[in-house]
């Protein structure tokens, strides 16, 4: 009889999502890699079901920031994390009275409308070539 996989197993996934995302950086720009590093990071599905890495930064500044490299961003993502279909880039909106109370290090208990996000598909270089 075979074993029982361990992959439903939420501690190794979580393991596995926080390897990821301790070695996303890497091989970026030293200036992105400080900016992420400004940032909370995370994995969701999307409405759809389109797996999605988050990525909430501390200001609308720093988002603005994020989007001039995100192209380097998302072939990154496209390279390091198969089946991520997307990126949210987001940011709580200043003034809004989630800011008072959210606490970013504990993603799970952030409002969903109390975010504001730019997604950005990410397409495989594969894909693009046989369009």
């Amino acid at each position: 009889m075979l074993s029982q996989p361990v992959f439903g197993d939420r501690s190794l996934t979580q393991a596995f999502y926080q390897a990821v995302i301790h070695r996303f950086d890497d091989p970026l720009s030293l200036s992105t890699q400080a900016l992420l590093r400004e940032c909370n990071l995370g994995f969701a599905p999307s409405p759809d079901g389109v797996k999605t890495f988050f990525i909430i930064a501390p200001s609308l500044d720093k988002a603005e920031q994020l989007i001039a490299k995100i192209d380097s961003i998302l072939e990154r993502v496209a390279e390091l994390m198969a089946g991520v279909g997307q990126v949210a880039l987001c940011i709580v909106p200043p003034g809004s009275e989630a800011e008072q109370y959210v606490d970013l290090q504990n993603l799970e208990k952030v409002p969903a409308d109390c975010l504001a996000c730019k997604i950005f598909t990410i397409i495989c270089a594969d894909a693009a070539s046989d369009r």
